[in-house]
């Protein structure tokens, strides 16, 4: 196997690590929610949505790998969009830092190594956002060409990905779908789940 060859499976694979890595992170909110009975507000909720907002275009591109070469177009459509995503979702958890931040205000919710969740969202979206960048700017050397198509394990694992990415696409809704019922506006500091209260 060439050079380029590797470098276009890796990049391939690492469009798969950034999918599972936000999928991963809702995966930690949702251990807050449903384990630690930590209902999240509309804020959170909508950082959840761009968190799976910023996994849909590398999931595209792994998608479209599956049927062959991926253009440089699409490559770097689908990479622009998880910065954008990234970027939109980092000043979602700032606005809601900046709401708790200053002393007495004890923040919403509990906390990870002394952090609340929507700071470590922030820290998350950031990092996304600069590894996105750094996936479009290394585009001549990783975007995938026909790696997907020839690699078995590649087309296993695009399989898996967007498996792992719808499934969080429908849990986070009908999370949502719980928390509000059918009210048509979720309470700022939700106590419990509307659907059954």
């Amino acid at each position: 196997m060439n050079t380029a060859s590797t470098s276009n499976r890796l990049g391939l694979w690492f469009a798969h690590a950034y999918v599972i890595g936000l999928c991963a992170t809702l995966a930690g909110a949702y251990f807050f929610q449903f384990g630690l009975w930590e209902h999240p507000c509309p804020m959170c909720l909508l950082q959840r949505m761009f968190f799976l907002l910023s996994a849909v275009g590398p999931a595209w591109i792994i998608v479209r790998s599956r049927k062959g070469a991926v253009t440089t177009a699409e490559w770097a459509a689908g990479w622009g969009w998880a910065v954008v995503s990234a970027l939109a979702g980092s000043v979602v958890s700032a606005t809601q830092v900046l709401m708790h931040i200053v002393p007495p205000d004890p923040g919403y919710a509990g906390a990870l190594f002394g952090l609340h969740l929507y700071t470590w969202a922030l820290i998350t979206f950031l990092v996304s956002a600069v590894a996105a960048g750094a996936a479009l700017f290394l585009t001549p050397r990783c975007e995938p060409l026909d790696a997907g198509l020839a690699s078995p394990a590649l087309r296993r694992a695009s399989a898996v990905s967007s498996a792992v990415l719808l499934a969080f696409a429908g849990s986070n809704l009908l999370a949502c779908f719980f928390l509000q019922g059918f009210a048509w506006q979720m309470p700022g500091d939700p106590t419990g789940y509307a659907l059954f209260g």
